[in-house]
């Protein structure tokens, strides 16, 4: 199964040298924080935004509600295979208490991504690193500098963009949305003509049981790639509307906050 996931080999980047007593602390997201639009439980997204944690090297904050008040690490190792992650504790040795459920922070480009998981320590000599053996979260929290905050698309109801481009008819899954915009996915095939900047007219948003489509202009402001383990290449385009109407951005906003209203009283796990 790992051979289906090769961007989940990478060898991680070594670490800084630096002492404990350097490492900066990285804080918790504030309790008064309404998190909710960036909460992200798709579990491609999640594998994804941990491995670049660990190619990065980028500092981890753990505070356990056993032992140490905070440990800092780095993840070197991402298996969502068996659904779990290593970190590696610096100026840390064994033996230690049991760590019991752990918050985790990191400020990936200056941008916070928090999770809570359960873990355990791994069987090492004294003089060995420390590290923590925990389960892949089935969420994470992932600020983001938007203008607009977005919400995933609940699965099981339709979510579809439908436009023409280049003399082609194209029909891509909506896999979230704010009042700014849409973020489209399509296979690597379907979306090889779509590039930043490009414009897509007249394309006929729906938006789930319940709404009416919309049709708006949009412009594509970036475009990603990324594996899903089901549905293999995919493209992640996100996008901006362009011109919307005062009728369509009222009924987008009725649509966000029932969307809201759905997610805040079920938020079932996604999977994939």
């Amino acid at each position: 199964m790992a051979d289906m996931l090769p961007f989940l080999k990478k060898t991680p980047a070594p670490a800084p040298a630096r002492s404990a007593s350097a490492l900066p602390v990285i804080a918790p997201i504030a309790a008064d924080v309404d998190t909710r639009p960036f909460r992200v439980t798709d579990p491609h997204y999640i594998a994804m935004a941990l491995q670049a944690l660990a190619d990065d090297g980028d500092l981890v904050c753990l505070y356990p509600t056993q032992g140490a008040s905070f440990l800092a690490g780095r993840i070197v190792e991402v298996q969502p295979q068996d659904g779990a992650l290593l970190i590696e504790v610096q100026g840390a040795h064994a033996p230690q208490p049991d760590p019991g459920p752990v918050l985790l922070v990191a400020m990936p480009l200056g941008i916070a991504l928090q999770f809570r998981t359960t873990g355990s320590w791994v069987d090492a000599p004294p003089s060995a690193p420390l590290q923590l053996r925990a389960a892949l979260p089935d969420q994470i929290i992932h600020l983001q500098r938007r203008r607009f905050p977005r919400l995933e698309t609940p699965l099981g109801q339709p979510f579809r963009a439908e436009f023409m481009l280049h003399g082609e008819s194209f029909s891509m899954g909506v896999d979230d949305v704010s009042i700014g915009g849409l973020g489209l996915r399509s296979s690597a095939h379907e979306g090889r003509l779509l590039m930043p900047s490009q414009q897509l007219r007249r394309v006929r948003v729906e938006l789930g049981h319940g709404a009416s489509p919309l049709v708006v202009d949009l412009e594509v402001r970036s475009r990603r790639a990324f594996r899903s383990f089901l549905a293999g290449e995919q493209l992640h385009f996100g996008c901006s509307f362009m011109d919307l109407s005062p009728a369509d951005s009222e009924a987008l906003q009725q649509r966000l906050a029932r969307l809201d209203a759905e997610r805040t009283r079920v938020a079932p796990p996604r999977v994939g």
